[in-house]
C-alpha cells in the first residue's frame, strides 16, 4: 500500500465515522454566558499613560459563551438539545434568548428546546468583551453583576430541577458546563447526578475550581490542565503526573472516567478499570482557544452517546478541538470541518510518515539528540503481520510509555526463521507501510536476528514494552535495560488474538 493510498483510506475511514454519527438527544445544564468582540486596529501609545491605543473599527460581535456554547457546537454537530439554566431581566439575558432562538429557526424547532432557562429577576447573564486588534486579543473587560459567590436560590435551583425530572428520559447523556458562576450549586449537582444514575444516563462534566467533591459519582469529568492541578495538587508536567492526578480523581470522587485535555499535547484519559488512552493534539495554526473546552466536552457527549471507542472519541474531539482553534474568538464546528481538517492533517502526517523508517546508524543518531533534550525513547519489537486490536492496543500502551515509540520489526528473513518458510504473509515493505500510518508510532528500524538483543544494546531504550504472556525473565534485552536503569513495562493482552489464531482460522475455513 503506497503512502498516499494508506492516507486516502485513512481519510475514508475517519469520514465515514463522522458521517454516519447518530443525532443524540444532549441534555445541558450550566452557567449560560455571552461573549462580546470588538475589532479594532493598535498604531500608537497614549500620550496620558504608557498604554496602548485601541482604535475601534468593528463593535461588536456577540457569540453565546459557556454552557451557551456548548449547546451551539452540539447543534452545529448534528445532535438535538435540551439547556437548562437560569436567565434574568438584564439586557445580557435577552440577547442570549434571542440567539438561542436564531438558533432553533435555523436548525428546527425539534432541535433546540431552551424552556429549561428559567427566569431568575435576581439572576444576570455575566458578559466577556475581547478586544481584538490584528487577530489578537488584547484586552478582555468581563461584566458580572453578581457578587462572588454568587448562587441561584433553592426556587430556582427547584424549578430547574423539575424541568430536569421531566425530561431526563429523553436524553441521550447530560453535560454539565460548570463556570462557577452560580447555577450549578452543590444541591443542584448533587441531585441531578442522583438522578442520571437512577436513570443510567452518562452525565459528563466541564468542572470549574477546587473543590470536586461537589462532581462526586458523575460519570466522567473533563478539566483542562490547571484544573486538574487546582483539584489534585499534583503539578501537570508529564506523562507520570497526569496519569497520577486521573487516578487520584477517579479514586476521590467515585467517577467511571476523567479527561485531561493537555492543550498542544492533546487529550488523555483513564476509566476507573485503568484503562487508559491519549491523542496528541495536530499541528494547527492557533488563533484563539477561546471556547475549545466547550467544544471539547460537546464532542465528547455525543461521541459517548455515540458509543464511540475511547480511542475514537479523543480524536474526534482533538480534531474539532483542532478547528475552532484557528478560528479567532469563541467559534463552533461541524461534521464537515472536522473531515476536512481530518483529510489535511492525514496529508501533513503521511509526508512525515516516509521519514519513519530508519537504519540502525541514523536512528541511533536521532535518538542521541531526542535523549539530550529530555525525551524518554520506548522500545517496542515484533513482526507486525496482518495487523489486528492486540497489535493496536500493543502500539498505544507503548506510545504512553514515554515520549518516542520505535518499532522494531523483524525483517522477512528473520520471521521465515521464527514463524517458517510460510511467513511473513506481508513482506518487510508492506509491514513498514502499515506501520507508518500509526500516529503513535515515531520510528521503525529493520533486524535480521531472531531477536531484538543487539538492536536493544545500541538504542538503549528508556522503557522496554512486551505482552504480558510473557516473564520478565524470558524477556530479551530485559537485563540490558534495567542495567543503565531503565524499566520494563508489560502490556495486557487480548485473549485469542494472534497473527497465527486469525491464519489458522482462515486456512481452517477453506
Amino acid at each position: 500500500m503506497s503512502p498516499s493510498l494508506s492516507c486516502v483510506l485513512r481519510y475514508m475511514i475517519n469520514a465515514d465515522v463522522i458521517n454516519n454519527l447518530p443525532s443524540p438527544k444532549v441534555m445541558v445544564i450550566g452557567d449560560f454566558l455571552l461573549d462580546r468582540y470588538i475589532e479594532g486596529k493598535i498604531e500608537r501609545i497614549s500620550p496620558e499613560a504608557p498604554i496602548q491605543i485601541f482604535k475601534v473599527q468593528k463593535d461588536s460581535d456577540i457569540r453565546l459563551g459557556g454552557a451557551a456554547n456548548v449547546v451551539h457546537n452540539l447543534m452545529t454537530l448534528g445532535a438535538r438539545v435540551i439547556a437548562l439554566g437560569a436567565s434574568g431581566p438584564d439586557d445580557a439575558s435577552k440577547k442570549t434568548l434571542q440567539l438561542l432562538s436564531a438558533l432553533k429557526k435555523k436548525w428546527g424547532v425539534e432541535r433546540l428546546d431552551y424552556k429549561g432557562l428559567v427566569f431568575d429577576r435576581n439572576h444576570h447573564i455575566p458578559v466577556k468583551e475581547r478586544m481584538i486588534a490584528h487577530d489578537q486579543q488584547v484586552l478582555r473587560v468581563d461584566k458580572e453583576s453578581q457578587d462572588e459567590g454568587y448562587q441561584i436560590s433553592s426556587n430556582i435551583e427547584n424549578k430547574i430541577i423539575r424541568y430536569c425530572v421531566a425530561n431526563i428520559k429523553k436524553a441521550d447523556i447530560v453535560i454539565l458546563s460548570d463556570y462557577n458562576k452560580g447555577v450549578l450549586t452543590k444541591g443542584l449537582l448533587k441531585k441531578v447526578i442522583s438522578l442520571c444514575r437512577r436513570y443510567k444516563k452518562r452525565v459528563l462534566i466541564g468542572p470549574k475550581g477546587r473543590d470536586f467533591t461537589k462532581y462526586r459519582g458523575a460519570t466522567a469529568v473533563v478539566p483542562n490542565r490547571s484544573e486538574t492541578e487546582e483539584a489534585t495538587g499534583i503539578p501537570i508536567i508529564d506523562k507520570t503526573s497526569y496519569k497520577k492526578a486521573a487516578h487520584q480523581m477517579l479514586k476521590n470522587y467515585g467517577l467511571d472516567l476523567v479527561v485531561i485535555t493537555l492543550g498542544s499535547k492533546g487529550l488523555y484519559l483513564m476509566d476507573k478499570k485503568g484503562v487508559s488512552a491519549s491523542d496528541a493534539a495536530r499541528h494547527r495554526d492557533v488563533y484563539d482557544v477561546t471556547g475549545a473546552g466547550d467544544t471539547v466536552l460537546a464532542t465528547l457527549g455525543i461521541a459517548f452517546a455515540s458509543k464511540l471507542p475511547y480511542q475514537d472519541a479523543l480524536h474526534l474531539a482533538n480534531l474539532a478541538a483542532g478547528v475552532v482553534v484557528s478560528k479567532v474568538g469563541t467559534a463552533t464546528v461541524t461534521r464537515e470541518d472536522i473531515i476536512q481538517h481530518h483529510y489535511l492533517k492525514s496529508q501533513h502526517e503521511n509526508i512525515k510518515a516516509e521519514h519513519k523508517f530508519k537504519n540502525v546508524k541514523e536512528l541511533t543518531g536521532v535518538l542521541s539528540g531526542k535523549k539530550t533534550d529530555g525525551k524518554k525513547v520506548v522500545f517496542t519489537n515484533g513482526c507486525f503481520d496482518l495487523i489486528h486490536s492486540g497489535h493496536i492496543r500493543t502500539l498505544e500502551f507503548a506510545r504512553a510509555q514515554g515520549d518516542i515509540l520505535v518499532v522494531g520489526l523483524n525483517s522477512d528473513k528473520s520471521v521465515r526463521i521464527i514463524k517458517g518458510r510460510s511467513r511473513p504473509i506481508l513482506n518487510q515493505s508492506d509491514r513498514i507501510k502499515v506501520l507508518s500510518a500509526f500516529s503513535a508510532v515515531d520510528y521503525i528500524v529493520l533486524f535480521d536476528q531472531p531477536t531484538p538483543l543487539e538492536l536493544i544494546k545500541k538504542l538503549k531504550p528508556d522503557v522496554l514494552v512486551k505482552g504480558a504472556d510473557w516473564d520478565e525473565g524470558r524477556i530479551v534485552g530485559a537485563d540490558v535495560v534495567r542495567s543503565y536503569g531503565g524499566r520494563i513495562a508489560r502490556v495486557p493482552l487480548i485473549p485469542g488474538i494472534s497473527t497465527s489464531d486469525i491464519i489458522r482460522k482462515i486456512n481452517k475455513s477453506k
